[in-house]
């Protein structure tokens, strides 16, 4: 008789390496994660310099524009003094003209402190670049790696599958409906398997789910271990099966 227990317990597995393969040709690999997360972290910081300098830029060129509509005002109240005819419209204009004269002044501090931090923000990034240009280069060559091993992961995943779908076809569609939906329902895991718990009492063997640690009846062991029956936990519902114990 067939064992369709053993069939979906390879299906699990096979499921398994095919989302690891597939998790990793599409991420950053083990052995360049921390290289990734440092190169990552200086490419954004200089970013952050080159935004910083941006910005202080156009602050500044907001400030020169406010300077030439200040002077403008300005001018055009000076050429007023000779017209006015009385104190009170003098006195008046001059107000004006001192608060004009403020605003230049006040535009001029803050374009100067603007200038001042896009210079820095520009050294800094400079800065940071040249720094930047041994990791960058050796982040590269690990990329580059990274690409020639890519093949042999796109081929593992071909074959993989392959043996799913092989597998699939092996099992009766009412077990393979199950499987699916419990492996919907579980999170990618519809199996799991059958332990035995050490016991002070000579001869007694109690088993348990290693999913979810409810216990299995013996009954259900040997069904499962003999036959290849699909029992499912009575608390989880994953399917069971019994792991092969080393010789």
């Amino acid at each position: 008789m067939t064992r369709h227990l053993d069939t979906i317990v390879e299906l699990q597995d096979t499921l398994t390496r095919l989302t690891a393969a597939r998790a990793r040709i599409s991420g950053i690999p083990e052995w360049m994660q921390e290289l990734h997360a440092e190169h990552a972290a200086e490419r954004e910081a200089i970013e952050a310099l080159e935004a910083s300098a941006e910005q202080a830029a156009h602050e500044r060129r907001e400030a020169e524009a406010s300077i030439a509509d200040a002077q403008e005002k300005l001018q055009r109240y000076q050429q007023q003094i000779n017209a006015v005819t009385t104190t009170r419209e003098y006195g008046a204009l001059l107000q004006e003209i001192d608060h004009v004269k403020a605003q230049i002044r006040t535009g001029e501090e803050q374009g100067l402190a603007a200038l001042e931090r896009q210079d820095e923000a520009r050294r800094a990034a400079e800065e940071k670049r040249h720094a930047f240009r041994d990791l960058d280069e050796r982040y590269a060559t690990e990329l580059g790696r990274w690409e020639a091993e890519k093949p042999a992961v796109a081929s593992e995943i071909g074959a993989l599958e392959t043996r799913v779908a092989e597998l699939r076809a092996q099992v009766p569609r009412p077990y393979l409906s199950l499987f699916e939906r419990l492996l919907e329902r579980m999170g990618g895991t519809a199996l799991a398997p059958v332990r035995r718990l050490e016991t002070a009492a000579k001869g007694v063997q109690v088993w348990h789910c290693a999913a979810c640690h409810y216990r299995v009846r013996p009954q259900a062991v040997v069904e499962i271990r003999n036959r290849g029956s699909l029992v499912q936990c009575d608390s989880c519902q994953r399917i069971l099966y019994v792991e092969e114990e080393p010789g």
